[in-house]
């Protein structure tokens, strides 16, 4: 079972693990995702996490955990809501498993932020301590958290992956730069409107293609070392929002404009990280570039606003 299995990472979660022979049930409300994300013959249930049932998950070996609100941002200006849609979601989840289901393997969909910011020249590793700077980081550590308590008191077993600015197709450029705000540039440069970097555009970020990804948590259902450990998901190569705005202004031919606003509060300055845990338990390791994984982004963004217009 994958929550938000219609949604951005979810979608090519499960499109994996379909071309592997699993059969999957997807659990989705649509808030960011979409129903064409995932093939028809895949069962589908329209519901928000916190409405989860015993039915909907006594049957599931795995459950992954994708489903969130994942803007740090949107996090900082609602925080009821991000607790209602991470920490509460997480935790009625991980209740109607401990009732019906304490034998599924849970994944819990965690984030790099949960390491704040990383000052030059360190790269982060699984062992970089707490340093939240926003409620969506705060809620992710509890999330993380719960998993622990969970598997010591009830004996779930969990795996936690800890994502690092994920970009690629399906990334919902509709929300408007709440979040995923690769693809709402993308959207701004095809149009030839202005994008917007908040601060200097010197904050330092490591981009993670969304398929390398993916395939991080197929790697680690099928590895049993995996279980009760977490996984930092990153590339080890950092890039500004300047240098990343330039690629996008370069790849699309827009003579769109960069606009400066003032920072926004939690932000961080730097993060890169170091995927040696995943390589060296999991197998895994990035493998598109950026340049590569921003050309693929921009064909599939051109060719989502194209069809909306047919």
């Amino acid at each position: 079972m994958v929550t938000g299995g219609a949604g951005f990472i979810g979608s090519h979660v499960v499109d994996l693990l379909l071309k592997k022979g699993y059969t999957v049930k997807v659990i989705d409300d649509l808030s960011t995702g979409r129903r064409s994300n995932i093939r028809e013959d895949v069962e589908f249930v329209k519901k928000d996490v916190r409405e989860i049932t015993g039915e909907d998950v006594k049957e599931a070996d795995i459950v992954i955990h994708c489903a969130a609100q994942v803007s740090t941002f949107k996090s900082v200006d609602y925080p009821s809501e991000d607790f209602a849609r991470n920490a509460e979601a997480t935790f009625k989840l991980l209740e109607t498993l401990r009732k019906w289901n304490t034998k599924a393997l849970f994944i819990f969909t965690s984030s790099r932020s949960v390491h704040g910011n990383i000052p030059a020249p360190h790269i982060a590793d699984e062992n970089w301590p707490y340093n939240p700077s926003t409620f969506y980081n705060v809620h992710k550590i509890y999330g993380e958290m719960l998993c622990k308590i969970y598997s010591q008191l009830y004996g779930l077993r969990h795996i936690i992956l800890r994502p690092s600015n994920v970009y690629g197709p399906r990334q919902p450029y509709w929300v408007g730069g709440w979040y995923n705000f690769i693809a709402y540039w993308f959207e701004l440069a095809i149009k030839g409107k202005p994008i917007p970097i908040y601060g200097t555009g010197e904050q330092v970020r490591d981009y993670t293609y969304v398929e390398d990804t993916a395939k991080a948590y197929l790697f680690a259902i099928e590895n049993e070392n995996a279980i009760g450990q977490a996984f930092l998901l990153p590339t080890g190569v950092g890039t500004t929002l300047n240098e990343l705005a330039r690629k996008i202004l370069k790849i699309t031919g827009s003579t769109s404009k960069i606009e400066y606003h003032p920072p926004r509060k939690g932000d961080i300055q730097r993060f890169v990280g170091s995927f040696k845990k995943a390589q060296e338990l999991l197998g895994w390791r990035p493998e598109k570039t950026l340049d590569e994984g921003l050309k693929a982004e921009y064909e599939w963004v051109k060719k989502d606003l194209e069809s909306k217009q047919e």
